[in-house]
């Protein structure tokens, strides 16, 4: 009996068409050219993790996939995921000036009415919008604080300003609050460092591209020197009167609203409370005076209360103010003096007269009208908090991986191409002449001729 193997082999013939070959040739071509196209924007790439800091820049880097077929590159699209900011965290803005502490965040549901308060703060390089200072506190010490301080001035003054902002997301407003606190000589500061300027609160500083916030700072360390030279004079003038002194005290400016000239001693509401210590452990403090309210600084130097800082205090309040709400980008602030030449030539006309004790204030020793033309323009620009991004992006594979996986990936589907080919001419072959599928022997040869030559060849096939 003659063995019959389970699988079997065709007949061969040449197609007898002209334009087989042609065409298998030009769509060989044309077909190696699309499919190596398409597999190099398929598979040349792989996703990389990236750290960026910008994550727009990062994305639109690789914006020319978006060209290609999108179930090819969907893979390979770069992406940013969200810095997740938890509450008290330390921020700061693209500005790198004034350092932040994140102390809420929340959401309105318009729906329901209910506010929502969150963990973190979900952040994708959002801008910030609709910053506002809502009140800025000065605190001030003497004899709490450090022997290196007491080398600097015999008092300081710890500022605090509370902000709140928003920002536009996906999922709708988000609000959130900032701490702000600035100490021109901190705890922390050498007694080496005497006599020169600190350059502390600020993480950086540029007089010509953010010219600004470097009066800002400038602002902000010489009234920040003029407030606790002039509490050491209160304290020497009681001293010499023999009677007790301030040791403590706090002054706090909320904006009115209802003020929007920046200079005018209404502009910001003020509150304070001081601590007189008077010895063997016991303590007046002095608040409360009987004045029409709101108080204001203009209100409180008319009266000639103790202790009479308050003009000195509402130009350092007013220098805070400014100076965050431009390192916010907050372009739209009601009076800002670092936006407005005219504001700041006002309230630095008078910095040759201002005395401060060991200490040397900065950048600027001079007043605006001096070194305008050493410095760049005022300007507030849109700020974005500065943060890092956790990202993917396409990288170009190897040469040699990268021709390896075309070359496979080009001949997988060329075949496949070349199968669907024959099998089309080989349909229509058939539909055109029915003995196709005939040995070239066998065809012409009558019925039980044929039939022979086709068990005796073992080439018949159903």
């Amino acid at each position: 009996m003659k063995y019959e193997s389970f699988f079997t082999y065709g007949v061969s013939r040449p197609f007898p068409f002209r334009w087989f070959t042609p065409g298998a040739i030009i769509g060989g071509i044309v077909s190696l050219a699309l499919f190596t196209f398409l597999n190099f924007a398929s598979s040349g790439y792989n996703l990389v993790v990236q750290i960026s800091s910008d994550p727009n820049a990062t994305v639109s880097e690789g914006n020319w996939l978006q060209h290609w077929p999108s179930f090819l590159t969907a893979k390979v699209q770069p992406t940013c995921q969200p810095a997740n900011l938890p509450v008290d965290s330390q921020l700061f803005t693209n500005q790198t000036a004034l350092t932040y502490t994140l102390t809420n965040v929340w959401k309105y549901h318009e729906d329901t009415g209910d506010h929502i308060a969150y963990p973190s703060l979900n952040y994708y390089n959002n801008v910030l919008e609709n910053c506002s200072v809502t009140s800025i506190e000065i605190n001030l010490e003497a004899m709490d604080r450090t022997a290196n301080q007491f080398a600097y001035s015999e008092w300081g003054a710890l500022l605090r300003s509370y902000v709140t902002c928003r920002i536009t997301t996906s999922a709708g407003m988000v609000f959130f609050n900032l701490t702000q606190t600035y100490e021109y000589v901190p705890n922390t500061a050498s007694y080496t460092d005497v006599y020169k300027f600190l350059g502390t609160g600020f993480l950086s500083r540029n007089q010509t591209t953010r010219a600004s916030l470097w009066w800002g700072e400038t602002l902000m360390s010489t009234y920040w020197g003029a407030v606790t030279w002039e509490m050491q004079l209160e304290r020497i003038n009681k001293t010499r009167n023999s009677e007790r002194g301030i040791r403590k005290g706090t002054v706090s400016f909320t904006p009115n609203g209802t003020f929007s000239d920046i200079k005018d001693l209404n502009f910001l509401d003020t509150d304070y409370r001081f601590i007189v210590d008077k010895g063997s452990a016991s303590f007046d403090v002095i608040c409360c005076p009987s004045l029409p309210l709101p108080l204001t600084a203009g209100s409180l130097n008319a009266a000639n209360l103790y202790p009479n800082i308050w003009i000195e205090a509402d130009t350092l309040a007013k220098s805070t103010y400014s100076t965050v709400l431009t390192d916010l980008g907050q372009a739209a602030a009601v009076s800002n003096i670092l936006s407005d030449e005219s504001l700041l030539t006002y309230f630095t006309s008078n910095f040759s007269r201002i005395k401060m004790a060991n200490f040397k204030a900065g950048p600027g020793n001079a007043s605006f009208d001096s070194l305008k033309a050493t410095t760049g323009p005022l300007s507030v620009i849109p700020s974005v908090i500065a943060t890092t991004y956790l990202c993917q992006v396409p990288e170009l594979k190897s040469a040699g991986n990268l021709i390896l996986a075309i070359i496979v990936a080009d001949l997988v589907l060329l075949q496949s191409m070349w199968q669907l080919y024959k099998i089309v001419a080989e349909w229509y072959l058939g539909r055109r002449q029915p003995t196709a599928n005939y040995c070239e022997g066998c065809v012409g040869a009558p019925g039980e001729e044929l039939t022979r030559i086709l068990y005796a060849n073992d080439a018949y096939t159903t």
